[in-house]
């Protein structure tokens, strides 16, 4: 069977309600919906776009080179007596508590006091919380971890107030478009490989999905898109895979299943009911794993239809997918732990008054042939970042 084509899976217990490096605990408020038509503008009136496969595949075989490059290869001493907290979105999600435990990691490597604070999916206010609790204990930098600007704006002005840096992992500043284009408040935000932004590389996850579903169907993709709405990153993904589909004039997306935190609950009962509406459909996209195991991969277990699935961000869980050939035929996967370096990194340059480097950390394409990890284990690529990191640091 090939990989890129799932059929039925046999029945297994039940999938847990979160995947390795999901977000799916951000809280924000958006309405959910589930959308299909039987045209698309994009879409030629007959027969397959074959210059656009063409296409998609190259893009296909770059994806599974990576983009990554190098760590820095030097950088100023660490900074002493430093006190950094490390305040996380959420610790229940698999995926943040892996970039805490490496965030630390390299924070302890730095000689530096650490302290996580969990924002408990922003309970009762927690992110902003958390801040004001660093700033009260004497924090001399705060982290964000998957947490946006603006819930927390007024929080970081007061940090920075007091001389507090800022950085970010995975999150974005008050100046995206998606925060409401304010000012900056982000000391540190760590530039992905070949400078991109946070925004720009999930641009390109989200370009590079649509190519693999355009390759795999040979230009002919008519796709069940499952979106994760209402946060900045999920917004980023979904407009650029729609974006890159519609590239395509063989193709389109014939139903949108449109994903909130709120939503969560339902999943498996909006997929399975926009799948119903789709008897065209021969190809599903899921933006962000943790879809997977809270609905989607049960209903396309049970679907009886054969699908090409296209996974997100490589989770533990996706990565468990591809070794037993289910659910998906592929995932995008990207080091959360060199991320944490690189953020360290980045923190150590502020505290010297020097600028923030390229941290070369980049995205790939994995499938069952191609750059899968054992199972059991998070996607780390082939760079030993950290003892690159140690050597710039000269620890």
């Amino acid at each position: 069977m090939s990989p890129a084509t799932m059929s039925p899976a046999k029945p297994r217990r039940r999938l847990r309600a979160l995947a390795a490096g999901s977000l799916l605990l951000l809280t924000l408020t958006a309405c959910s919906s589930t959308t299909t038509s039987s045209t698309s503008a994009s879409a030629s009136a007959g027969g397959a776009d074959t210059a656009a496969a063409e296409r998609a595949a190259a893009a296909v075989e770059a994806g599974y080179a990576g983009d990554s490059t190098t760590p820095p290869t030097s950088g100023p001493a660490p900074a002493t007596g430093k006190n950094v907290w490390l305040i996380s979105a959420s610790q229940q999600v698999p995926g943040l508590a892996h970039l805490t435990e490496r965030g630390v990691e390299a924070a302890t490597t730095l000689g530096w006091q650490t302290n996580v604070c969990d924002g408990q999916n922003n309970a009762d206010g927690g992110w902003a919380k958390c801040v004001r609790q660093a700033v009260s204990a004497g924090a001399d930098a705060v982290v964000l971890e998957a947490i946006d600007c603006a819930p927390v704006s007024q929080a970081l002005s007061e940090a920075r107030a007091k001389g507090v840096l800022v950085a970010s992992l995975t999150s974005f500043d008050c100046d995206d478009p998606t925060q409401g284009g304010g000012q900056k408040q982000f000391d540190v935000d760590v530039p992905f490989s070949n400078d991109r932004t946070a925004a720009q590389n999930y641009t390109d996850q989200g370009k590079l999905r649509a190519d693999w579903v355009i390759a795999q169907t040979k230009g002919a993709a008519k796709v069940v898109h499952v979106e994760f709405r209402g946060v900045a990153f999920g917004e980023y993904l979904a407009d650029a895979f729609n974006e890159q589909i519609a590239t395509c004039t063989g193709c389109e997306v014939v139903s949108t299943v449109v994903i909130t935190p709120a939503d969560i609950p339902n999943i498996r009962q909006k997929f399975e009911t926009a799948l119903l509406q789709a008897p065209t459909a021969n190809a599903v996209a899921v933006d962000v794993d943790f879809m997977l195991p809270a609905g989607v991969a049960q209903a396309l277990s049970t679907s009886g239809k054969q699908l090409t699935v296209a996974g997100a961000e490589c989770s533990q869980e996706s990565i468990g997918y591809l070794h037993r050939q289910q659910a998906i035929g592929m995932c995008i996967g990207g080091s959360s732990g060199w991320l944490a370096y690189a953020g360290m990194d980045g923190l150590n340059r502020a505290f010297a008054g020097q600028p923030v480097v390229d941290s070369g950390a980049g995205i790939q394409l994995v499938d069952a042939t191609h750059n899968l990890p054992a199972e059991g284990s998070v996607f780390e690529g082939s760079v030993d970042y950290a003892s690159a990191y140690r050597a710039a640091w000269g620890v």
